[in-house]
């Protein structure tokens, strides 16, 4: 005992025991230097905006953002260019380690398939509305037939019928045909007040009577939203004086300009159904 108290004494001891301390402190900082070059602490980048950008120019983007991009998932997008981001995570603007990977949602290059929905023998609202429901362009156009608002046949922009159940791209213009009943040809449909309406809704009560909706925007833009523009004149406008037969046109002038409102319905005699 008398020998191990005198080891603790010795200049020996305390010579290895402070090269055992210095080691393991050396260690230690050695293992907390290599973890924080290995997460990057305190190194963090400002996310970009990706949004807008082209699948194309992503590689040129990132080249001096130090960060990295993925695209994990493609969405369809009728009203967006095909290859564009739509979507990113984390958001603009979060703080992120230099070199993380940001994740992208971008719009569908192709068009997906979807098999057309049967719009023959509904009636006109409801076959616009089941195609709408499907990401289809519906557009209509009458044909005499024994029925009167009823969809009589349902076919692609050159005439050829789509049979339900044809694999068809969502977003396809698909033609409406619509029956009228033409009778002795007597006029017997009074045109309805559609101004301060959406063009969907004059749209939907113009085809409840028999009358054919020609939309006519005020400005010429290829992105102009006809179903949410508003109706500021018509022409024929209403009067209890002027009766149409039915498949007869309405010209239902539209506008994102609430203003125009205030203006009159065109109520032209002169203008043939």
């Amino acid at each position: 005992m008398k020998k191990f108290w005198a080891f603790l004494k010795s200049k020996t001891f305390w010579k290895h025991f402070g090269i055992a301390v210095l080691s393991l402190a050396l260690l230690i900082w050695i293992a907390f230097k290599s973890l924080d070059l290995y997460t990057r602490h305190g190194e963090t980048v400002d996310v970009p905006n990706f949004v807008d950008q082209k699948i194309t120019a992503l590689d040129g983007f990132v080249q001096d953002k130090n960060v990295g991009y993925e695209i994990i998932d493609s969405l369809y997008d009728p009203k967006r260019p095909p290859g564009q981001v739509i979507r990113q995570d984390p958001d603009p603007g979060t703080k992120v380690k230099k070199g993380r990977p940001i994740y992208l949602y971008v719009t569908a290059t192709v068009a997906p398939k979807i098999e057309c929905p049967k719009l023959e023998n509904l009636s006109a609202r409801q076959a616009m509305a089941v195609a709408e429901s499907y990401g289809l362009k519906p557009r209509s156009k009458t044909q005499k037939a024994d029925c009167n608002g009823c969809v009589v046949k349902q076919q692609d922009k050159n005439g050829k019928r789509i049979a339900p159940g044809t694999p068809i791209d969502k977003g396809t213009e698909i033609w409406i045909i619509v029956g009228k009943n033409e009778g002795d040809g007597s006029g017997d449909i009074r045109v309805p007040n559609l101004v301060g309406l959406t063009y969907r809704q004059a749209r939907s009560r113009l085809q409840d009577v028999g009358l054919d909706p020609i939309p006519v925007p005020d400005v010429l833009e290829k992105r102009f939203d006809t179903l949410s523009a508003v109706v500021y004149r018509q022409r024929p406008g209403p009067s209890s004086e002027r009766m149409l037969s039915p498949g007869s046109s309405v010209d239902l002038f539209l506008t994102h300009d609430k203003s125009k409102l205030g203006e009159e319905s065109e109520e032209d005699s002169t203008d043939t159904p």
